[in-house]
C-alpha cells in the first residue's frame, strides 16, 4: 500500500467518526504485506492524528509488517509533532536513510519535464 500521511489520517477519521457499515478503510493500512507512508509531518498535526500514528506503527510492529515512512522532517521536529512514545518506535526500531542532493521536482521543471 502507498499513501500520503494527509489520506491515511483522513480515512482513520472517516473509520473512527463516519464508519460506513460492513468496510474498515484502515484495515488496508494495518494489515498490507508492505506499507509506504509519504510526507509524515506535512499533515495538520492533532491528538487523534498523534494517536492513529502511534496504532498504525505499533500494530505493523507488533505484526512484523515492514513499512517505509518518508519525510523532510528532522527527527527534533517530529519529536515535537509526535511526541517521546512515537519517536522511540520510530529511531528504536527503523533505519534512517537521508537522502541529500536537489530536489527532483525542481529538476524536472528546469528541463521542462
Amino acid at each position: 500500500c502507498y499513501v500520503s500521511a494527509e489520506a491515511l489520517f483522513a480515512d482513520f477519521e472517516q473509520q473512527k467518526f463516519r464508519p460506513r457499515e460492513g468496510e474498515d478503510v484502515t484495515r488496508k493500512y494495518l494489515a498490507c504485506d508492505l506499507l509506504i507512508l509519504d510526507d509524515l509531518g506535512t499533515e495538520m498535526v492533532t491528538s487523534f492524528s498523534v494517536s492513529a500514528l502511534y496504532q498504525l506503527i505499533n500494530t505493523r510492529l507488533n505484526s512484523a509488517k515492514p513499512t517505509i515512512i518518508s519525510t523532510n522532517c528532522t527527527m527534533d521536529e517530529l519529536e515535537r509533532k509526535y511526541g517521546p512514545q512515537i519517536m522511540s518506535r520510530l529511531e528504536g526500531e527503523y533505519l534512517l536513510l537521508t537522502f541529500h542532493g536537489r530536489d527532483i521536482r525542481l529538476q524536472r521543471k528546469e528541463r521542462g519535464i
